[in-house]
Protein backbone atom coordinates (compact mmCIF):
# COMPACT_ATOMS: atom_id res chain seq x y z
CA UNK A 1 0.00 0.00 0.00
CA UNK A 2 2.80 2.37 0.84
CA UNK A 3 4.35 1.62 -2.54
CA UNK A 4 1.03 2.49 -4.27
CA UNK A 5 0.77 5.73 -2.34
CA UNK A 6 4.31 6.62 -3.30
CA UNK A 7 3.48 6.09 -6.99
CA UNK A 8 0.24 8.10 -6.73
CA UNK A 9 1.94 11.11 -5.21
CA UNK A 10 4.88 10.78 -7.60
CA UNK A 11 2.59 10.89 -10.62
CA UNK A 12 0.63 13.73 -9.09
CA UNK A 13 3.79 15.75 -8.46
CA UNK A 14 5.04 15.34 -12.05
CA UNK A 15 1.66 16.23 -13.58
CA UNK A 16 1.13 19.18 -11.31
CA UNK A 17 4.64 20.48 -12.04
CA UNK A 18 4.10 20.20 -15.82
CA UNK A 19 0.83 22.13 -15.75
CA UNK A 20 2.34 24.73 -13.46
CA UNK A 21 4.81 25.61 -16.20
CA UNK A 22 1.91 26.99 -18.24
CA UNK A 23 0.60 28.97 -15.28
CA UNK A 24 -2.62 27.04 -15.07
CA UNK A 25 -2.51 26.39 -11.33
CA UNK A 26 -1.82 28.81 -8.59
CA UNK A 27 1.39 28.69 -6.62
CA UNK A 28 1.45 26.10 -3.85
CA UNK A 29 -0.52 27.15 -0.84
CA UNK A 30 -3.23 25.60 1.19
CA UNK A 31 -4.63 22.57 -0.63
CA UNK A 32 -8.42 22.06 -0.61
CA UNK A 33 -10.19 18.70 -0.33
CA UNK A 34 -11.42 19.07 -3.92
CA UNK A 35 -7.93 19.43 -5.21
CA UNK A 36 -6.79 16.41 -3.20
CA UNK A 37 -9.59 14.34 -4.76
CA UNK A 38 -8.53 15.36 -8.26
CA UNK A 39 -4.94 14.44 -7.55
CA UNK A 40 -6.03 11.07 -6.31
CA UNK A 41 -7.99 10.42 -9.52
CA UNK A 42 -4.95 11.43 -11.56
CA UNK A 43 -2.78 8.99 -9.73
CA UNK A 44 -5.16 6.07 -10.17
CA UNK A 45 -5.58 6.44 -13.96
CA UNK A 46 -3.37 4.08 -15.98
CA UNK A 47 -3.46 6.52 -18.94
CA UNK A 48 -2.07 10.02 -18.93
CA UNK A 49 -3.92 11.01 -22.12
CA UNK A 50 -7.76 11.14 -21.91
CA UNK A 51 -9.77 8.81 -24.13
CA UNK A 52 -12.40 10.09 -26.53
CA UNK A 53 -15.23 9.32 -24.09
CA UNK A 54 -13.38 11.14 -21.29
CA UNK A 55 -12.95 14.36 -23.27
CA UNK A 56 -16.67 15.17 -23.05
CA UNK A 57 -16.37 15.38 -19.26
CA UNK A 58 -13.54 17.94 -19.36
CA UNK A 59 -15.82 20.94 -18.61
CA UNK A 60 -16.92 19.21 -15.37
CA UNK A 61 -13.44 18.15 -14.41
CA UNK A 62 -11.47 21.33 -15.30
CA UNK A 63 -12.01 24.81 -14.05
CA UNK A 64 -12.88 27.46 -16.71
CA UNK A 65 -9.31 28.66 -17.02
CA UNK A 66 -7.97 25.16 -17.57
CA UNK A 67 -10.69 24.33 -20.09
CA UNK A 68 -10.02 27.54 -22.06
CA UNK A 69 -6.34 26.72 -22.17
CA UNK A 70 -7.05 23.22 -23.50
CA UNK A 71 -9.36 24.60 -26.22
CA UNK A 72 -6.85 27.22 -27.36
CA UNK A 73 -3.97 24.75 -27.31
CA UNK A 74 -6.02 22.22 -29.30
CA UNK A 75 -7.02 24.76 -31.95
CA UNK A 76 -3.42 25.94 -32.33
CA UNK A 77 -2.24 22.34 -32.66
CA UNK A 78 -4.79 21.59 -35.38
CA UNK A 79 -3.94 24.79 -37.29
CA UNK A 80 -0.23 24.00 -37.11
CA UNK A 81 -0.74 20.44 -38.27
CA UNK A 82 -2.80 21.64 -41.25
CA UNK A 83 -0.23 24.34 -42.11
CA UNK A 84 2.76 22.03 -41.85
CA UNK A 85 0.93 19.36 -43.85
CA UNK A 86 0.08 21.86 -46.60
CA UNK A 87 3.66 23.11 -46.77
CA UNK A 88 4.96 19.57 -46.94
CA UNK A 89 2.57 18.53 -49.71
CA UNK A 90 3.29 21.65 -51.75
CA UNK A 91 7.03 21.13 -51.54
CA UNK A 92 6.94 17.38 -52.08
CA UNK A 93 3.99 16.84 -54.45
CA UNK A 94 5.20 16.35 -58.00
CA UNK A 95 3.08 16.27 -61.15
CA UNK A 96 4.54 13.94 -63.75
CA UNK A 97 3.37 13.38 -67.34
CA UNK A 98 0.91 10.53 -67.82
CA UNK A 99 -0.11 8.65 -70.94
CA UNK A 100 -3.36 9.49 -72.69
CA UNK A 101 -5.41 12.38 -74.01
CA UNK A 102 -6.37 13.78 -77.40
CA UNK A 103 -4.81 16.88 -78.98
CA UNK A 104 -6.82 18.67 -81.69
CA UNK A 105 -5.19 21.31 -83.88
CA UNK A 106 -6.46 23.58 -86.64
CA UNK A 107 -4.66 23.82 -89.98
CA UNK A 108 -5.47 26.26 -92.77
CA UNK A 109 -5.88 24.39 -96.06
CA UNK A 110 -6.26 20.72 -96.93
CA UNK A 111 -3.74 17.90 -97.42
CA UNK A 112 -3.21 16.43 -100.88
CA UNK A 113 -0.12 14.23 -100.82
CA UNK A 114 1.17 13.21 -97.41
CA UNK A 115 4.26 11.88 -99.10
CA UNK A 116 7.92 12.83 -98.47
CA UNK A 117 8.51 13.11 -102.22
CA UNK A 118 6.18 16.10 -102.47
CA UNK A 119 5.24 17.19 -98.93
CA UNK A 120 7.84 19.97 -98.67
CA UNK A 121 5.93 21.99 -101.27
CA UNK A 122 2.90 22.44 -98.99
CA UNK A 123 2.92 23.16 -95.26
CA UNK A 124 -0.26 21.14 -94.64
CA UNK A 125 1.21 18.00 -96.21
CA UNK A 126 4.54 18.54 -94.51
CA UNK A 127 2.94 18.87 -91.06
CA UNK A 128 1.25 15.48 -91.32
CA UNK A 129 4.21 13.85 -93.05
CA UNK A 130 6.50 14.94 -90.22
CA UNK A 131 4.46 13.03 -87.63
CA UNK A 132 3.98 9.90 -89.76
CA UNK A 133 7.41 9.54 -91.38
CA UNK A 134 10.88 9.55 -89.85
CA UNK A 135 14.01 11.10 -91.34
CA UNK A 136 17.71 10.47 -90.98
CA UNK A 137 18.18 13.86 -89.32
CA UNK A 138 15.85 16.50 -87.91
CA UNK A 139 16.00 19.87 -86.15
CA UNK A 140 15.80 20.28 -82.39
CA UNK A 141 13.98 23.07 -80.55
CA UNK A 142 16.86 25.53 -81.13
CA UNK A 143 17.06 24.86 -84.88
CA UNK A 144 20.15 22.64 -84.62
CA UNK A 145 20.41 19.54 -86.78
CA UNK A 146 20.34 16.29 -84.75
CA UNK A 147 20.05 12.56 -85.59
CA UNK A 148 16.64 10.95 -85.90
CA UNK A 149 16.85 7.49 -87.47
CA UNK A 150 20.62 7.69 -87.30
CA UNK A 151 22.47 5.95 -84.47
CA UNK A 152 25.90 7.29 -85.52
CA UNK A 153 27.66 8.83 -88.51
CA UNK A 154 31.14 9.73 -89.74
CA UNK A 155 32.38 12.32 -92.22
CA UNK A 156 35.51 11.64 -94.25
CA UNK A 157 38.49 13.98 -93.96
CA UNK A 158 37.81 15.49 -97.40
CA UNK A 159 34.12 16.06 -96.54
CA UNK A 160 32.88 14.01 -99.51
CA UNK A 161 31.69 10.84 -97.79
CA UNK A 162 29.11 10.43 -95.03
CA UNK A 163 28.80 6.97 -93.47
CA UNK A 164 25.53 6.51 -91.62
CA UNK A 165 24.50 3.75 -89.20
CA UNK A 166 20.75 3.37 -88.61
CA UNK A 167 19.10 2.57 -85.30
CA UNK A 168 18.38 -1.15 -85.14
CA UNK A 169 14.97 -0.84 -83.47
CA UNK A 170 13.21 1.34 -86.06
CA UNK A 171 10.09 -0.29 -87.53
CA UNK A 172 7.44 0.61 -90.07
CA UNK A 173 3.89 0.96 -88.83
CA UNK A 174 3.32 -2.50 -90.28
CA UNK A 175 5.82 -3.93 -87.78
CA UNK A 176 8.56 -4.71 -90.31
CA UNK A 177 12.11 -3.36 -89.74
CA UNK A 178 13.37 -0.20 -91.43
CA UNK A 179 16.72 -0.84 -93.16
CA UNK A 180 19.34 0.78 -95.35
CA UNK A 181 17.45 -0.57 -98.38
CA UNK A 182 14.52 1.72 -97.56
CA UNK A 183 16.77 4.79 -97.35
CA UNK A 184 18.55 4.02 -100.64
CA UNK A 185 15.19 3.33 -102.29
CA UNK A 186 13.81 6.70 -101.13
CA UNK A 187 16.88 8.54 -102.43
CA UNK A 188 16.37 6.79 -105.77
CA UNK A 189 12.76 7.98 -105.98
CA UNK A 190 13.77 11.55 -105.19
CA UNK A 191 16.46 11.53 -107.89
CA UNK A 192 14.20 9.95 -110.52
CA UNK A 193 12.97 12.77 -112.76
CA UNK A 194 9.77 10.82 -113.49
CA UNK A 195 8.58 11.35 -109.92
CA UNK A 196 9.08 15.13 -110.22
CA UNK A 197 10.07 15.58 -106.58
CA UNK A 198 11.05 19.15 -105.57
CA UNK A 199 13.93 17.58 -103.60
CA UNK A 200 15.55 16.24 -106.76
CA UNK A 201 17.97 19.11 -107.40
CA UNK A 202 19.45 18.76 -103.91
CA UNK A 203 20.28 15.05 -104.17
CA UNK A 204 20.78 14.69 -107.92
CA UNK A 205 24.57 14.39 -107.74
CA UNK A 206 24.65 12.42 -104.50
CA UNK A 207 25.22 8.65 -104.56
CA UNK A 208 23.96 6.29 -101.85
CA UNK A 209 25.62 2.88 -101.33
CA UNK A 210 24.58 0.07 -99.01
CA UNK A 211 27.26 -1.32 -96.68
CA UNK A 212 25.05 -3.67 -94.64
CA UNK A 213 21.45 -3.90 -93.46
CA UNK A 214 21.84 -0.92 -91.09
CA UNK A 215 24.69 1.01 -92.71
CA UNK A 216 25.00 3.09 -95.88
CA UNK A 217 27.31 5.66 -97.36
CA UNK A 218 26.53 8.94 -99.14
CA UNK A 219 29.11 10.10 -101.67
CA UNK A 220 29.24 13.75 -102.76
CA UNK A 221 31.01 15.09 -105.87
CA UNK A 222 32.56 17.81 -103.67
CA UNK A 223 32.53 18.78 -100.02
CA UNK A 224 29.36 20.53 -98.91
CA UNK A 225 29.15 21.60 -95.26
CA UNK A 226 25.31 21.87 -95.04
CA UNK A 227 24.83 18.32 -96.40
CA UNK A 228 23.14 16.96 -93.25
CA UNK A 229 20.29 19.41 -93.86
CA UNK A 230 19.63 17.56 -97.11
CA UNK A 231 18.99 14.35 -95.15
CA UNK A 232 15.83 15.60 -93.41
CA UNK A 233 13.50 14.01 -95.99
CA UNK A 234 11.07 11.34 -94.80
CA UNK A 235 12.15 7.75 -95.49
CA UNK A 236 9.59 5.63 -97.40
CA UNK A 237 9.01 1.85 -97.14
CA UNK A 238 10.44 0.07 -100.18
CA UNK A 239 8.09 -2.90 -99.84
CA UNK A 240 5.00 -0.71 -100.34
CA UNK A 241 6.28 1.69 -102.99
CA UNK A 242 8.55 -0.35 -105.25
CA UNK A 243 5.66 -1.57 -107.43
CA UNK A 244 4.01 1.84 -107.79
CA UNK A 245 4.85 3.55 -111.09
CA UNK A 246 5.81 7.23 -111.27
CA UNK A 247 2.52 8.07 -113.01
CA UNK A 248 0.54 6.53 -110.15
CA UNK A 249 2.73 7.90 -107.32
CA UNK A 250 0.66 11.03 -106.83
CA UNK A 251 -2.64 9.13 -107.13
CA UNK A 252 -2.12 6.15 -104.82
CA UNK A 253 -4.19 5.78 -101.67
CA UNK A 254 -0.93 5.77 -99.70
CA UNK A 255 -0.77 9.54 -100.11
CA UNK A 256 -3.73 10.00 -97.76
CA UNK A 257 -3.35 6.80 -95.74
CA UNK A 258 0.44 6.59 -95.48
CA UNK A 259 2.61 4.01 -93.75
CA UNK A 260 5.67 5.45 -92.06
CA UNK A 261 7.87 4.89 -89.02
CA UNK A 262 7.21 8.11 -87.10
CA UNK A 263 5.71 8.63 -83.63
CA UNK A 264 2.13 8.61 -84.96
CA UNK A 265 0.32 6.56 -87.57
CA UNK A 266 -2.78 7.02 -89.69
CA UNK A 267 -6.06 6.12 -87.97
CA UNK A 268 -8.94 7.63 -89.94
CA UNK A 269 -10.15 10.65 -91.91
CA UNK A 270 -13.44 12.49 -92.29
CA UNK A 271 -14.67 13.96 -95.57
CA UNK A 272 -17.46 16.38 -96.31
CA UNK A 273 -20.33 15.51 -98.64
CA UNK A 274 -18.45 17.20 -101.45
CA UNK A 275 -15.42 15.01 -100.83
CA UNK A 276 -13.18 17.59 -99.12
CA UNK A 277 -11.15 16.50 -96.11
CA UNK A 278 -12.53 17.94 -92.88
CA UNK A 279 -10.58 15.99 -90.26
CA UNK A 280 -7.54 13.75 -90.08
CA UNK A 281 -6.91 11.43 -87.13
CA UNK A 282 -3.59 9.98 -85.98
CA UNK A 283 -2.91 7.48 -83.21
CA UNK A 284 0.17 6.66 -81.20
CA UNK A 285 2.75 4.32 -82.75
CA UNK A 286 3.29 1.89 -79.88
CA UNK A 287 6.46 0.51 -81.55
CA UNK A 288 8.14 3.91 -81.99
CA UNK A 289 11.92 3.49 -81.77
CA UNK A 290 12.55 6.71 -79.81
CA UNK A 291 10.83 8.24 -76.77
CA UNK A 292 7.18 7.26 -77.07
CA UNK A 293 4.78 10.24 -76.90
CA UNK A 294 2.40 10.65 -73.96
CA UNK A 295 -0.53 11.93 -76.01
CA UNK A 296 -2.47 9.02 -77.48
CA UNK A 297 -4.25 10.73 -80.39
CA UNK A 298 -3.63 13.81 -82.52
CA UNK A 299 -6.51 15.11 -84.61
CA UNK A 300 -6.34 17.82 -87.26
CA UNK A 301 -9.26 19.94 -88.40
CA UNK A 302 -8.95 21.81 -91.67
CA UNK A 303 -10.25 25.35 -92.18
CA UNK A 304 -10.45 27.60 -95.25
CA UNK A 305 -9.21 30.69 -93.40
CA UNK A 306 -7.87 31.96 -90.09
CA UNK A 307 -11.16 33.61 -89.12
CA UNK A 308 -12.97 30.28 -88.87
CA UNK A 309 -10.06 28.57 -87.13
CA UNK A 310 -9.73 31.31 -84.49
CA UNK A 311 -13.48 31.23 -83.87
CA UNK A 312 -13.33 27.48 -83.20
CA UNK A 313 -10.39 27.96 -80.82
CA UNK A 314 -12.29 30.66 -78.94
CA UNK A 315 -15.21 28.22 -78.59
CA UNK A 316 -12.96 25.56 -77.00
CA UNK A 317 -13.31 23.22 -79.98
CA UNK A 318 -9.55 23.14 -80.51
CA UNK A 319 -6.39 22.70 -78.48
CA UNK A 320 -4.05 24.40 -80.94
CA UNK A 321 -3.68 26.70 -83.95
CA UNK A 322 -0.93 25.67 -86.35
CA UNK A 323 -0.13 29.32 -87.05
CA UNK A 324 -1.50 32.72 -86.04
CA UNK A 325 -0.51 35.64 -88.31
CA UNK A 326 0.55 38.69 -86.36
CA UNK A 327 -2.20 40.81 -87.87
CA UNK A 328 -4.80 38.27 -86.62
CA UNK A 329 -3.72 38.34 -82.96
CA UNK A 330 -6.42 40.77 -81.97
CA UNK A 331 -9.05 38.29 -83.18
CA UNK A 332 -8.06 35.71 -80.55
CA UNK A 333 -10.36 36.28 -77.58
CA UNK A 334 -9.18 33.59 -75.15
CA UNK A 335 -5.59 34.77 -74.76
CA UNK A 336 -5.64 34.13 -70.99
CA UNK A 337 -6.27 30.41 -71.52
CA UNK A 338 -3.74 30.02 -74.32
CA UNK A 339 0.03 29.95 -74.73
CA UNK A 340 1.38 31.90 -77.70
CA UNK A 341 4.84 30.69 -78.68
CA UNK A 342 6.73 33.18 -80.85
CA UNK A 343 9.25 30.96 -82.61
CA UNK A 344 12.16 32.35 -84.58
CA UNK A 345 12.17 31.44 -88.26
CA UNK A 346 15.20 31.67 -90.59
CA UNK A 347 13.65 34.42 -92.66
CA UNK A 348 14.80 37.96 -93.32
CA UNK A 349 12.51 40.66 -94.69
CA UNK A 350 14.16 43.50 -96.53
CA UNK A 351 13.94 45.97 -99.39
CA UNK A 352 15.84 44.76 -102.47
CA UNK A 353 16.98 47.31 -105.03
CA UNK A 354 17.01 46.99 -108.82
CA UNK A 355 19.33 49.62 -110.27
CA UNK A 356 18.41 48.56 -113.81
CA UNK A 357 14.88 49.87 -113.28
CA UNK A 358 15.89 53.06 -111.46
CA UNK A 359 19.38 54.33 -112.32
CA UNK A 360 19.58 56.52 -109.21
CA UNK A 361 19.73 53.35 -107.12
CA UNK A 362 23.16 52.55 -108.58
CA UNK A 363 24.53 55.27 -106.25
CA UNK A 364 25.65 53.71 -102.97
CA UNK A 365 25.07 57.04 -101.22
CA UNK A 366 21.44 57.01 -102.31
CA UNK A 367 20.95 53.50 -100.98
CA UNK A 368 22.56 54.35 -97.63
CA UNK A 369 20.37 57.47 -97.35
CA UNK A 370 17.25 55.38 -98.02
CA UNK A 371 18.39 53.07 -95.20
CA UNK A 372 18.88 55.99 -92.79
CA UNK A 373 15.45 57.36 -93.67
CA UNK A 374 13.68 54.29 -92.22
CA UNK A 375 12.82 54.34 -88.52
CA UNK A 376 13.28 50.58 -88.14
CA UNK A 377 12.67 50.45 -84.39
CA UNK A 378 9.54 52.55 -84.74
CA UNK A 379 8.34 50.21 -87.47
CA UNK A 380 8.85 47.13 -85.31
CA UNK A 381 7.17 48.68 -82.29
CA UNK A 382 4.21 50.24 -84.12
CA UNK A 383 3.35 47.26 -86.34
CA UNK A 384 4.71 44.22 -84.49
CA UNK A 385 4.67 45.43 -80.85
CA UNK A 386 8.41 44.77 -80.63
CA UNK A 387 7.94 41.00 -81.05
CA UNK A 388 9.87 40.72 -84.31
CA UNK A 389 13.67 40.99 -84.23
CA UNK A 390 15.44 43.67 -86.25
CA UNK A 391 17.85 42.57 -88.99
CA UNK A 392 20.89 44.26 -90.47
CA UNK A 393 22.57 41.39 -92.30
CA UNK A 394 21.82 38.53 -94.73
CA UNK A 395 22.48 36.17 -91.79
CA UNK A 396 20.22 35.90 -88.75
CA UNK A 397 21.21 37.52 -85.48
CA UNK A 398 20.77 34.28 -83.54
CA UNK A 399 23.20 32.45 -85.82
CA UNK A 400 26.73 31.70 -84.54
CA UNK A 401 27.94 33.03 -87.91
CA UNK A 402 26.41 36.47 -87.41
CA UNK A 403 28.81 39.42 -87.40
CA UNK A 404 27.87 41.77 -84.56
CA UNK A 405 30.42 44.43 -85.61
CA UNK A 406 28.74 45.52 -88.83
CA UNK A 407 28.33 49.06 -90.11
CA UNK A 408 24.76 50.08 -89.36
CA UNK A 409 22.61 52.78 -90.85
CA UNK A 410 20.76 54.16 -87.87
CA UNK A 411 17.69 56.27 -88.35
CA UNK A 412 18.52 59.91 -89.15
CA UNK A 413 15.86 61.82 -91.06
CA UNK A 414 18.01 64.90 -91.60
CA UNK A 415 21.02 62.96 -92.93
CA UNK A 416 18.74 60.97 -95.21
CA UNK A 417 17.08 64.09 -96.59
CA UNK A 418 20.45 65.70 -97.25
CA UNK A 419 21.88 62.58 -98.92
CA UNK A 420 18.88 62.12 -101.23
CA UNK A 421 18.47 65.76 -102.26
CA UNK A 422 18.97 66.14 -106.01
CA UNK A 423 19.90 62.45 -106.44
CA UNK A 424 16.56 60.64 -106.12
CA UNK A 425 13.17 62.24 -106.64
CA UNK A 426 10.83 59.26 -106.91
CA UNK A 427 10.74 55.51 -106.42
CA UNK A 428 8.24 52.68 -106.82
CA UNK A 429 8.04 50.25 -103.90
CA UNK A 430 6.49 46.90 -104.82
CA UNK A 431 4.87 44.90 -102.04
CA UNK A 432 3.13 41.52 -101.98
CA UNK A 433 -0.30 41.71 -100.32
CA UNK A 434 0.39 39.15 -97.62
CA UNK A 435 0.13 39.28 -93.83
CA UNK A 436 1.44 42.65 -92.57
CA UNK A 437 3.41 43.58 -95.68
CA UNK A 438 1.14 46.47 -96.70
CA UNK A 439 1.30 48.01 -93.22
CA UNK A 440 5.11 47.83 -93.36
CA UNK A 441 5.13 49.37 -96.83
CA UNK A 442 2.92 52.24 -95.67
CA UNK A 443 5.36 52.99 -92.84
CA UNK A 444 8.33 52.96 -95.23
CA UNK A 445 6.44 55.18 -97.67
CA UNK A 446 5.86 57.70 -94.90
CA UNK A 447 9.54 57.67 -93.83
CA UNK A 448 10.85 58.05 -97.39
CA UNK A 449 8.34 60.78 -98.17
CA UNK A 450 9.54 62.68 -95.09
CA UNK A 451 13.04 62.49 -96.57
CA UNK A 452 11.82 64.40 -99.64
CA UNK A 453 11.11 61.77 -102.28
CA UNK A 454 7.86 60.74 -103.94
CA UNK A 455 6.99 57.11 -103.20
CA UNK A 456 4.49 55.07 -105.18
CA UNK A 457 3.27 51.83 -103.65
CA UNK A 458 2.60 48.98 -106.05
CA UNK A 459 0.62 46.32 -104.19
CA UNK A 460 0.43 42.96 -105.97
CA UNK A 461 -1.44 39.75 -105.10
CA UNK A 462 0.55 36.71 -104.05
CA UNK A 463 -0.26 34.97 -107.33
CA UNK A 464 1.72 37.57 -109.29
CA UNK A 465 4.78 37.54 -107.05
CA UNK A 466 6.65 34.74 -108.87
CA UNK A 467 6.51 36.52 -112.24
CA UNK A 468 7.44 39.90 -110.75
CA UNK A 469 10.52 38.36 -109.13
CA UNK A 470 11.45 36.20 -112.12
CA UNK A 471 11.31 39.18 -114.50
CA UNK A 472 12.85 41.56 -111.93
CA UNK A 473 9.95 43.88 -112.61
CA UNK A 474 10.48 46.25 -109.69
CA UNK A 475 12.55 49.22 -108.55
CA UNK A 476 12.45 48.36 -104.86
CA UNK A 477 10.83 45.19 -103.58
CA UNK A 478 9.67 44.45 -100.04
CA UNK A 479 10.36 40.73 -99.78
CA UNK A 480 11.19 37.98 -97.29
CA UNK A 481 13.92 35.41 -97.94
CA UNK A 482 13.86 32.03 -96.18
CA UNK A 483 17.57 31.54 -95.52
CA UNK A 484 17.41 28.06 -93.91
CA UNK A 485 19.15 26.65 -90.87
CA UNK A 486 22.68 26.71 -92.33
CA UNK A 487 24.31 30.08 -93.09
CA UNK A 488 24.90 29.16 -96.74
CA UNK A 489 23.14 32.02 -98.57
CA UNK A 490 24.96 31.65 -101.90
CA UNK A 491 21.59 31.06 -103.62
CA UNK A 492 20.68 34.68 -102.82
CA UNK A 493 24.01 36.50 -103.14
CA UNK A 494 26.36 34.61 -105.50
CA UNK A 495 26.67 36.22 -108.93
CA UNK A 496 25.83 32.93 -110.67
CA UNK A 497 22.31 33.31 -109.29
CA UNK A 498 21.65 36.56 -111.16
CA UNK A 499 18.94 36.19 -113.80
CA UNK A 500 15.47 34.74 -114.22
CA UNK A 501 16.43 31.28 -112.95
CA UNK A 502 18.30 32.48 -109.87
CA UNK A 503 17.31 33.97 -106.51
CA UNK A 504 19.82 36.82 -106.48
CA UNK A 505 16.98 39.29 -106.95
CA UNK A 506 19.12 42.35 -106.22
CA UNK A 507 21.46 41.42 -109.12
CA UNK A 508 24.36 41.69 -106.68
CA UNK A 509 27.86 40.86 -107.92
CA UNK A 510 31.14 40.98 -106.04
CA UNK A 511 34.13 38.75 -106.81
CA UNK A 512 35.31 38.53 -103.20
CA UNK A 513 31.83 37.65 -102.02
CA UNK A 514 31.59 34.89 -104.65
CA UNK A 515 34.87 33.44 -103.43
CA UNK A 516 33.92 33.64 -99.75
CA UNK A 517 30.53 31.97 -100.29
CA UNK A 518 31.98 29.18 -102.43
CA UNK A 519 34.73 28.38 -99.94
CA UNK A 520 32.48 28.63 -96.88
CA UNK A 521 29.92 26.10 -98.06
CA UNK A 522 32.67 23.64 -99.02
CA UNK A 523 34.46 23.88 -95.68
CA UNK A 524 33.51 21.64 -92.75
CA UNK A 525 35.53 23.66 -90.23
CA UNK A 526 33.22 25.93 -88.22
CA UNK A 527 36.05 28.30 -87.36
CA UNK A 528 36.91 28.92 -91.00
CA UNK A 529 33.27 29.18 -92.00
CA UNK A 530 32.58 31.77 -89.32
CA UNK A 531 35.48 33.92 -90.50
CA UNK A 532 34.38 33.77 -94.13
CA UNK A 533 30.72 34.50 -93.43
CA UNK A 534 31.59 37.41 -91.19
CA UNK A 535 33.74 38.95 -93.90
CA UNK A 536 30.92 38.38 -96.40
CA UNK A 537 28.54 40.30 -94.13
CA UNK A 538 30.98 43.21 -93.84
CA UNK A 539 31.10 43.61 -97.62
CA UNK A 540 27.34 43.37 -98.14
CA UNK A 541 26.71 45.78 -95.27
CA UNK A 542 29.04 48.39 -96.78
CA UNK A 543 27.66 48.09 -100.33
CA UNK A 544 23.94 48.00 -99.38
CA UNK A 545 22.35 46.01 -102.22
CA UNK A 546 19.35 45.70 -99.88
CA UNK A 547 18.04 47.19 -96.65
CA UNK A 548 17.51 44.42 -94.11
CA UNK A 549 14.55 45.17 -91.85
CA UNK A 550 13.48 42.33 -89.57
CA UNK A 551 13.09 38.62 -88.95
CA UNK A 552 9.45 37.61 -88.37
CA UNK A 553 8.41 35.01 -85.83
CA UNK A 554 6.13 32.02 -86.26
CA UNK A 555 3.33 32.24 -83.69
CA UNK A 556 2.13 28.83 -82.55
CA UNK A 557 -0.90 28.73 -80.24
CA UNK A 558 -1.81 26.00 -77.76
CA UNK A 559 -4.33 25.71 -74.96
CA UNK A 560 -2.72 25.91 -71.52
CA UNK A 561 -3.96 22.41 -70.77
CA UNK A 562 -1.29 21.14 -73.19
CA UNK A 563 2.03 20.87 -71.36
CA UNK A 564 5.59 20.14 -72.40
CA UNK A 565 6.02 22.28 -75.53
CA UNK A 566 9.44 23.88 -75.75
CA UNK A 567 11.16 25.65 -78.57
CA UNK A 568 12.78 28.87 -79.67
CA UNK A 569 13.48 28.31 -83.37
CA UNK A 570 11.92 26.38 -86.22
CA UNK A 571 13.36 26.00 -89.70
CA UNK A 572 9.97 25.19 -91.22
CA UNK A 573 6.48 25.04 -89.65
CA UNK A 574 6.48 21.23 -89.30
CA UNK A 575 9.44 21.53 -86.90
CA UNK A 576 7.00 22.49 -84.14
CA UNK A 577 6.47 18.74 -83.83
CA UNK A 578 10.16 17.91 -83.46
CA UNK A 579 9.72 17.13 -79.75
CA UNK A 580 6.08 16.06 -79.76
CA UNK A 581 7.07 13.15 -77.49
CA UNK A 582 7.49 15.66 -74.64
CA UNK A 583 3.93 16.99 -74.87
CA UNK A 584 1.33 15.78 -72.38
CA UNK A 585 -2.20 16.45 -71.19
CA UNK A 586 -2.73 14.08 -68.28
CA UNK A 587 -0.59 13.94 -65.13
CA UNK A 588 0.26 11.65 -62.21
CA UNK A 589 0.54 13.00 -58.65
CA UNK A 590 3.54 11.73 -56.73
CA UNK A 591 4.89 12.59 -53.26
CA UNK A 592 8.67 12.81 -53.11
CA UNK A 593 10.67 12.45 -49.89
Amino acid sequence: MSSLKTKIFSYFARGYQALSIFGVFKKPGRVSQSEIDKKLVYSLSPRKIPTGSQFKHLPKFLNPKEYLFIKIFGILAIVNIIYLGTVFVRSHLQYTPADGGIYTEAIIGYPKTINPLYATSRDVDNDLSRLIYSSLFKYDTSGTIIPDLVASYQISADGKEYTVVLKNNAKWHTGEPLTADDVIFTVGLIKDENYRSPLRTELLNVSAEKIDAQTLKFILPEAYAPFLEMLTFGVMPKSLWENISPDAASLTDLNLKPIGSGPYKFKSLVKSKSGDLKEYHLELNEDYYDQKPYIKNINFKFFPDYTEAIKSFDNNQLDGLSYLPFNERHELLVKDSANMFDLMRPQIVGIFFNKDKNKALADQGVRSSLAKAIDKEGLLNDIFSGVYQSADSPILKNSPYYNSNLSRYDYSGEEAKSGLSGKLTNIVLTVIDLNSNVAVANKIQADWSAAGIQVELKIIPLEQAANIIKNRDFEALLYGQAVGGDPDVSAFWHSTQIGAKGLNIAGYSNDEVDKLLTEAKGNVSDTDRIAKYQRFQEIVSSEIPAIFLYSPTYTYVQSKKIKGFSGQTIIEPADRFSHVSDWYIKTHKKLTW
